[in-house]
């Protein structure tokens, strides 16, 4: 709750419920308070009219035919309530509140609702069709001083959307035929109140309990917009007392129709709508009321002033009084009648001194020091120090009045918002403003980013630079003001760079920006985590958080993430990893693979060594390795073989002697190259087959032809052999035939 100050307003006050020597008691939560010519009864709900027996009044009895019930009555040919009256001159006029006779009460309404606190229930008499008292509350204070009457009611109305504190001042100069309310409705709530209504209702039955007559004359005399004052007047048309309700207040309508057991709808009384009429007169038994219309913002008053007038003679001076706000001593417009103190915040501040009520008194004052007059009844101080001073009043219808008050000159104003502070953007401080003694009042302004601006210690979370006036009001209501400066750095722009990949076992350099200290999480695979560039391996995709810290202090963080490819899958064609090629032959070499980029090496014997599938024609026997890049710049390696052979050759012996001698002794063709003798045959010069080897032993001959041909020894010749070999890489047949000569 921000509830804003006027200064001018705020008067050091000690109210109590302590009964003043004076004309005002209480009767249980009742109040009664007596003038000279005023005699009005206040009930606990802020009513006017009270079901109690009121007490023997300091100026003695109350007046009255029916005191139980006591409303407001007036003497109101200040005759001392003179007993004897002829007929239709009553000794007295006024309103008594009893079942069955006139009702008083008043209203609040907004946004559809209406709340009511009226003499049915208030008075004692019971609810029954009438409903309760809407608004808690009691009278808070009571007091007779400085030749005035006043009673405080406080309460509250705390329902859905709408929070007021309600306070309700009730006061009339003793020599007075009026007496003045004046109204405090502060919103306590966070929400702006719109349309809020207002309304005092009252039957004015003036002359049922002298003449035995409910008929008035009520006439609305002034209202808006044809004048900036309302007043509604009711003529009683037996006895003829008087009853005027008014305001100088633009925000005011009069209106004459409906009682509250209709029940009340104060927007229709202010509109003159539902029963209500807001212009012209009639004669009938029906209420009069006044209501008003205001906005209340959240955390914000207003206040409303209305006269009750019992006796046209006063009318001008009541509706006075409602621009004022206040009768008996006032200063700079503010009553002290109750308080008898007023706090000058600075020394040589003017103070200006009204003694309002009866017109016919002479007013006095004492000492004469700063004082710019001795007599009057509005005169201007100008105190240099704490002054106690006497005013004295001769010569009114109530007799001298003689009141003392004081004018505190304030010297203790204290206030200091603390060291002017820098926080980040986002974050918050608590500020360390002081101002005296704890009871002292705190406001702090602007109120936007602090978590509670009506105590010394608020945490501010501003999201600019702000600078906060610390206003504090000491127990004299005095204001005394400071400041600090909140300036909010902006966040460090950290930036961790855009995300990256590496191959498995690879390696990066992670550099992050913005800062003056680094901080990074996790801190796995990190050469050190708390650098600007720390090197980064990782075995699986991590994302890393830096928190960069600036000059200022303030943090920051970013984002990167380091994805780790595995590298590319080589399959070399070969299958084991060799190829066999005759010497001056060709192979393809491939390789299955993700990659894009091909390097093989040596190079020699290849059609391109940078390409996936190379012709390979090498001059020896070479190992080949491929280094295969892909496109994520990933490496891997793999070897293949190109093993070079001789081209393969039966080879025919031209001569063998199978003498038995153990060389020699055995014919069979030999083999280079790569491949293996499958078969050969040997005939004799007439064409004739004399010895056939299908499985060759060429290991060591074992198996060749011995010289023998059916079981004798072969002639010694000549011969020929036909033979057939197989190389062994790709199985091809290779036959040669050729001569040969036996020996013995």
């Amino acid at each position: 709750m921000n509830l804003k100050f006027n200064t001018s307003l705020i008067v050091f006050m000690i109210l109590s419920l302590i009964a003043f020597k004076g004309n005002s008691q209480m009767v249980g939560g009742d109040v009664f308070l007596q003038g000279c010519f005023i005699e009005l009864g206040i009930s606990e709900c802020g009513v006017y009219g009270s079901s109690a027996t009121p007490p023997d009044g300091p100026l003695g009895e109350y007046h009255g035919i029916n005191i139980n019930g006591l409303g407001f009555i007036a003497d109101h040919e200040k005759d001392g309530w003179d007993e004897s009256t002829g007929a239709g001159e009553p000794n007295f006029c006024g309103d008594y509140f009893t079942p069955g006779s006139p009702e008083e009460g008043w209203a609040i309404e907004w946004d559809g609702d209406v709340w009511e606190n009226h003499y049915l229930p208030c008075l004692g008499y019971g609810e029954t069709g009438f409903g309760a008292a809407d608004m808690d509350g009691s009278i808070t204070s009571y007091v007779d001083a400085a030749g005035v009457q006043l009673a405080v009611w406080e309460g509250e109305l705390d329902e859905t959307g709408i929070n007021l504190s309600i306070t309700q001042t009730t006061s009339f100069p003793n020599g007075a035929l009026f007496f003045l309310t004046s109204v405090e409705l502060c919103n306590t709530g966070d929400t702006d109140l719109t349309d809020v209504y207002y309304t005092r209702n009252v039957d004015p039955d003036q002359d049922v309990d002298n003449c035995g007559s409910y008929q008035t004359e009520n006439v609305i005399v002034y209202n808006y917009p044809s004048d900036d004052t309302a007043l509604v007047t009711a003529d009683g048309e037996s006895c003829g007392c008087f009853l005027g309700i008014g305001a100088v207040d633009n925000r005011a309508r009069v209106s004459y129709g409906n009682f509250f057991i209709s029940p009340s709808t104060p927007s229709d009384a202010w509109t003159g709508t539902g029963g209500y009429s807001i212009s012209g007169s009639t004669s009938c038994d029906c209420a009069v009321q006044i209501t008003f219309k205001v906005d209340i913002p959240a955390g914000e008053c207003t206040i409303i002033n209305y006269a009750h007038v019992l006796d046209p003679s006063d009318l001008q001076d009541a509706l006075e009084a409602t621009l004022s706000g206040g009768v008996g001593l006032t200063a700079n417009g503010v009553s002290i009648s109750a308080t008898g103190q007023y706090a000058v915040c600075e020394v040589g501040d003017t103070v200006i001194l009204e003694a309002n009520g009866d017109p016919a008194v002479t007013w006095t004052w004492s000492p004469d020091i700063y004082l710019s007059s001795t007599v009057g009844d509005s005169i201007v101080a100008t105190p240099e120090e704490t002054t106690t001073y006497t005013v004295t009043g001769v010569g009114g219808e109530c007799g001298d009045i003689t009141t003392s008050f004081t004018l505190i000159v304030d010297e203790d104003e204290l206030s200091d918002a603390g060291p002017d502070q820098s926080i980040c953007i986002g974050s918050s401080t608590t500020l360390s403003g002081f101002g005296g003694p704890a009871e002292n009042i705190y406001l702090w302004s602007p109120d936007l980013g602090l978590s509670d601006p009506n105590i010394s210690n608020p945490v501010a979370s501003p999201i600019t630079t702000t600078a906060y006036t610390l206003t504090t009001y000491d127990t004299l209501g005095c204001p005394a003001y400071s400041a600090v400066l909140i300036t909010v750095d902006p966040l460090p722009i950290i930036n961790a760079g855009a995300d990256v990949a590496i191959c498995v076992d690879g390696e990066i350099e992670l550099e992050a920006t913005g800062g003056v200290s680094y901080v990074w999480t996790p801190a796995i695979g990190l050469s050190n985590p708390n650098i600007a560039n720390p090197n980064c391996t990782v075995d699986d995709e991590t994302t890393y958080t830096v928190t960069g810290t600036d000059e200022n202090g303030c943090i920051n963080t970013d984002e990167i993430t380091v994805s780790v490819n595995y590298l590319p899958e080589i399959i070399a064609t070969a299958n084991p990893y060799t190829i066999d090629v005759f010497l001056g032959e060709t192979t393809q070499l491939d390789v299955v693979t993700g990659g894009i980029i091909f390097n093989w090496s040596p190079p020699n014997g290849l059609s391109d060594p940078n390409i996936q599938n190379p012709i390979a024609q090498p001059e020896d026997t070479t190992i080949y390795t491929v280094t295969v890049t892909d496109q994520y710049g990933c490496v891997n390696t793999d070897t293949v073989i190109v093993n070079v052979i001789g081209e393969l050759k039966v080879l025919l012996p031209n001569a063998f002697s199978p003498n038995g001698d153990g060389v020699n002794d055995y014919y069979y063709p030999a083999v280079s190259g790569s491949g293996d003798l499958e078969y050969y045959a040997i005939y004799n010069r007439w064409g004739e087959m004399i010895f056939e080897n299908t499985a060759p032993n060429t290991a060591d001959g074992s198996n060749g032809w011995d010289g023998t041909w059916n079981g004798t020894e072969a002639e010694v010749g000549s011969y020929v052999v036909i033979a057939r070999a197989k190389k062994s890489f790709d199985e091809a047949i290779q036959s040669i035939n050729g001569t040969f000569v036996l020996i013995r």
